[in-house]
């Protein structure tokens, strides 16, 4: 999969691809004109960006339109000969409208600038009745609006992307979209995180402050070409709004299981904006009980079968915080930074009446093993960004962004395991051991993001980014040995990785005509990676460049239809704790173990999808993924010890289609929305072959009731999911909330109760030639019952959103393997 660009082939192929596009304006009609201007409010001069102007035509048809931009202008192109009205309108302001001529006298027209009056009463009115779709089906992703929905209020951000279509989190705590792996986002920007910390900051993270989530299994050029799925892209909610205005919100969870556990969180939220700056400040503390259970059965053959359990409680502490502020200095510049914090302390202990395993012959108890573990860990992340943007000119602009990151974890455990026989008697020495392993990850980078309008039709995006990623990993193994503890230098390890990325994009979009819209783009990506592993005297070295096309095609021959077919490719990096190759125990026999020589997966993704009016959407997606990074099962049939080592795999390939249903009003009171796909998956790689259905759901029904009450019901199921060697097993969750509005709608209060039926989880199963069956199934106390109440205050007038440059980081660090 390693290759060097030939630079010749690759600036011809780009100057051809360049010219077939540019010459396609060859072909526009030429009986049209333009239509220009700009939209200010009339009582202070200031520009109105995002209002809305359309034209029509005399049988008040619309027949073109166009948004203004971030300095209230608009240029409307091929606007076809005759009398036609223009409509100008801005949530907040009374319409107006325009009778104009476009002739051959007069092909361009200057509506100069249209000043609009405010209009309270219908700003009001937008701020009561104003409803955004739960799920809007876009040519490049899907976005997912939870900012009113009932089931994110008490729940955290991990809570709310479960309930996302075609969207499950595996044991290790990674995201899948459609049984792959992908990487997720915050507000535009990389999460920098995966596995258990991202699992952590998610599960950290109010989802109430959530907004949206995109959904782009097809990302264009100008994102990182990582992440083999796609990018999740959570966005959090923003107040435009002129002055002091903020919100406070706390909440109560209790979970009754055999013992009752409970969770508080909070979370204050400040912002101030004028004509000048626009600051925000977000402060979310969280306390959290729960348990883990988790039991596992190994066949070793001829009857031996090795039986295990443990049971978890623990505590964690959360704090997390973001500040913003921006700075416009004028029309044409706006500078920015962002910090973000979170912090998190847990402590957890097994039980040590269940924790351990029974070592069966035929039926017979030859051993028994009882453990107790105690871990402690911590997990530092702060993050900066300084953003920069310019606008040349209308359809012109840069924006410049930096960004710095630091990670820090440390996991502390100690372990005791002691052997005996069915009568309680000794079979062999006890087992004690402890550990302490540090992991600081660094993350600097840069990247600049330009864009413009090309021969009036084309629009021209193009970037370059470079980032730098080092890791330094510090296990530090000790075993009691005589009372007295002793470092295992076997099992002690230093490791540090270092990576630079350096990329550069182009990607080219075009309207043509009402019916036919085209995006094309190409990405290459030059990666130099080294790992040091200190302790073995060993040192990797890869350097490897990529080239990822993409390309969106879109056909709308009617109001009722839509077409789009997509092409991506795309890579998955090891995350830094795949590459460590520590040697971590999950009990006395159950150990994980990274691998340095780790190579990156590569995916070819397709998706053909139709639209039917605006309630319904049909697609047809496949997916094509070489060198799977996966565990690879390794046992040791004498000692029933198992280890899982992270390795490439063979080749992933799935088929399949989906159905979703977008805001079907089935009643005044009641919508409906819903997705259903069937996907049939294939693992291929030396001596192993699978070929088996996965199927998922998600439906949410809300039902809008008299006295600002609101009902809705949350549900997702989906069949077992194969991925190389294992298979993910089926699962299922469903969630009912209740919301009221209170304090003439200012106040929020509501009631969730979640996994209703206790179903969420996860468990899985594998079967191979080095082990005959393993399966597990581990649970937490997912069934939470949660009441809460927000409060929003302060009054202001609705100002213009910032437009922000994208800035998207490999989210590869992770703890545990």
């Amino acid at each position: 999969m390693y290759f060097n660009i030939n630079t010749t082939m690759y600036n011809k192929f780009l100057a051809l691809f360049l010219t077939i596009l540019i010459s396609g304006s060859a072909f526009a009609a030429r009986n049209n004109g333009t239509i220009s201007g700009k939209v200010s409010e009339k009582s202070n001069g200031a520009p109105l960006p995002y209002a809305t102007i359309s034209i029509h035509n005399s049988e008040n048809k619309v027949i073109g339109g166009a948004t203004t931009d971030n300095d209230g202008k608009f240029i409307i192109d091929k606007v076809i000969f005759g009398n036609c009205n223009v409509k100008v309108s801005f949530i907040g302001f009374r319409d107006t409208t325009f009778k104009i001529s476009v002739g051959e006298n007069s092909t361009s027209v200057d509506l100069g600038e249209i000043k609009l009056s405010s209009d309270a009463i219908a700003l009001k009115s937008a701020v009561v009745t104003a409803k955004v779709p739960v799920i809007e089906q876009k040519l490049d992703k899907i976005i997912m609006n939870v900012s009113e929905a009932v089931s994110t209020q008490g729940s955290n951000a991990l809570d709310v992307l479960r309930k996302a279509p075609g969207i499950s989190v595996d044991p290790d705590g990674n995201i899948l979209l459609n049984g792959s792996a992908v990487q997720v986002w915050i507000d535009n920007r990389p999460s920098n995180l995966s596995g258990a910390q991202l699992e952590a900051l998610l599960s950290g993270t109010d989802g109430s402050t959530i907004d949206k989530i995109e959904i782009m299994a097809h990302p264009s050029s100008k994102y990182d070409a990582s992440g083999s799925g796609g990018i999740i892209n959570i966005k959090t909610k923003k107040n435009f709004a002129k002055g002091i205005n903020g919100s406070v919100r706390a909440a109560y969870t209790g979970a009754p299981y055999d013992k009752y556990y409970q969770g508080a969180d909070g979370t204050l939220n400040l912002n101030y904006r004028s004509d000048k700056t626009n600051t925000s400040i977000t402060y979310s503390p969280r306390l959290q009980e729960r348990f883990n259970d988790f039991y596992s059965t190994t066949n070793m053959g001829n009857g031996v079968i090795l039986e295990g359990a443990t049971m978890s409680e623990a505590d964690a502490r959360n704090h997390s915080f973001r500040v913003t502020n921006d700075w416009f200095i004028n029309k044409k510049n706006i500078f920015g930074v962002i910090v973000n914090g979170f912090f998190r302390d847990s402590d957890d202990s097994t039980d040590d009446d269940i924790t351990g395993s029974t070592l069966f012959n035929n039926g017979a108890v030859v051993e028994k093993t009882a453990t107790s573990i105690i871990n402690s860990d911590f997990f530092r992340t702060l993050s900066g960004n300084l953003n920069y943007t310019h606008i040349f000119k209308e359809g012109q602009e840069i924006t410049l962004n930096a960004d710095y990151g630091r990670y820090n974890t440390n996991q502390k455990s100690n372990q005791e395991n002691y052997f005996t026989n069915i009568n309680g008697d000794p079979t062999r020495l006890p087992s004690i051991f402890r550990s302490n392993s540090d992991q600081f990850i660094n993350i600097i980078s840069a990247k600049a993001d330009y864009e413009q309008i090309i021969f009036k039709n084309y629009k021209l995006e193009a970037g370059a980014k470079w980032a730098r990623s080092t890791t330094d990993n510090d296990l530090l193994r000790e075993d009691k040995v005589n009372s007295s503890w002793v470092v295992n230098n076997q099992l002690s390890s230093i490791f540090g990785y270092t990576e630079d990325i350096s990329a550069a994009y182009f990607s080219v979009a075009r309207q043509f005509g009402p019916k036919w819209s085209l995006k094309a783009g190409l990405r290459a990506e030059l990666t130099d990676a080294t790992g040091n592993w200190i302790s073995a005297d060993t040192v990797t070295h890869k350097v490897y460049t990529d080239i990822f096309p993409t390309l969106f095609l879109g056909y709308t021959p009617n109001k009722d239809l839509r077409f789009g077919l997509s092409y991506t490719k795309r890579i998955q990096r090891p995350r830094f704790n795949q590459l460590n190759p520590f040697r971590m125990y999950i009990d006395a026999t159950s150990s994980l173990e990274g691998n340095p020589n780790l190579l990156p997966q590569y995916g070819h993704q397709f998706s053909l999808s139709l639209g039917i009016k605006r309630h319904l959407s049909v697609s047809l997606n496949g997916q094509i993924t070489e060198g799977v990074i996966i565990q690879n099962p390794y046992f040791n049939n004498e000692t029933g010890d198992k280890m899982l080592i992270w390795e490439n795999f063979g080749t992933q390939a799935f088929l399949g289609g989906s159905i979703s249903l977008t805001e079907l009003p089935l009643a005044k009171w009641f919508v409906l929305n819903a997705n259903v796909a069937m996907l049939n998956v294939n693992n291929n790689t030396d001596g192993f072959n699978s070929n088996s259905f996965f199927g998922n759901g998600y439906v949410n029904a809300a039902f809008i009731l008299p006295k600002n009450y609101k009902i809705e019901v949350v549900g997702f199921i989906q069949t077992g999911i194969p991925y190389g060697y294992f298979k993910i097993e089926p699962m299922g969750d469903l969630t009912l909330g209740v919301k009221k509005g209170i304090l003439d709608n200012k106040g929020t209060i509501a009631l969730n109760i979640m996994d209703i039926l206790n179903t969420r989880t996860n468990k899985a199963s594998l079967n191979n030639d080095v082990m005959e069956g393993y399966n597990f199934n581990s649970h937490y106390n997912s069934r939470q019952i949660t009441l809460s109440f927000q409060y929003r205050f302060g009054q202001g007038k609705a100002m213009k959103a910032r437009k922000v440059g994208n800035n998207e980081e490999a989210s590869r660090a992770g703890s545990g393997n």
